[in-house]
């Protein structure tokens, strides 16, 4: 290669490596100013970051206290339930009293229920006749079992003595 040959080639680098620190410089430049304009926006946001976090210590106040609203609610729903279950406890042995003290209540039936004689949500059993106010034993030559209705005799919450 002539002389003229190596001093092209010499040039050509030269203007290359002119080129690409040129385009590296600008490059660069812009990152730089990308850069700026990211570091801006998040700098803008954090007056909406302080509001933020406010409104989320508020939400959890709030929520703190909705649960804590919550809790005394549920135990006073629980404390109402064990009141009303001493209350209905003591009103059961109340009719348990009067129904074994009942000459004409069976207290001790299978399908005895307490208060059933009480006049107070049930029908107290006259003798001779059923829970339905049936008589017990049906007249001779009649078959009511059709109906459904299966005479015991005795009745279940009568007593014999």
């Amino acid at each position: 290669m002539s002389t003229i040959g190596w001093i092209i080639v010499a040039v050509v680098v030269v203007v290359v490596i002119a080129l690409l620190t040129i385009w590296r410089s600008r490059h660069r430049r812009r990152l730089g100013e990308r850069a700026h304009a990211l570091r801006a926006e998040a700098h803008e946001h954090t007056a909406d970051l302080g509001a933020q976090r406010q409104d989320a210590r508020e939400a959890a106040v709030r929520a703190d206290e909705a649960r804590a609203t919550a809790e005394r609610a549920q135990q006073e729903a629980d404390a109402a339930r064990t009141a009303l279950a001493q209350e209905e406890a003591t009103r059961e042995d109340k009719l348990r009293e009067a129904d074994r003290l009942d000459p004409e209540v069976n207290h001790k039936a299978d399908d005895y229920r307490p208060g059933e004689a009480d006049g107070l949500g049930a029908e107290r059993i006259e003798p001779g006749t059923d829970e339905a106010g049936r008589a017990d034993r049906l007249e001779p030559g009649t078959d009511d079992t059709a109906g459904g209705y299966h005479p015991t005799p005795g009745g279940a919450h009568r007593g014999e003595g």
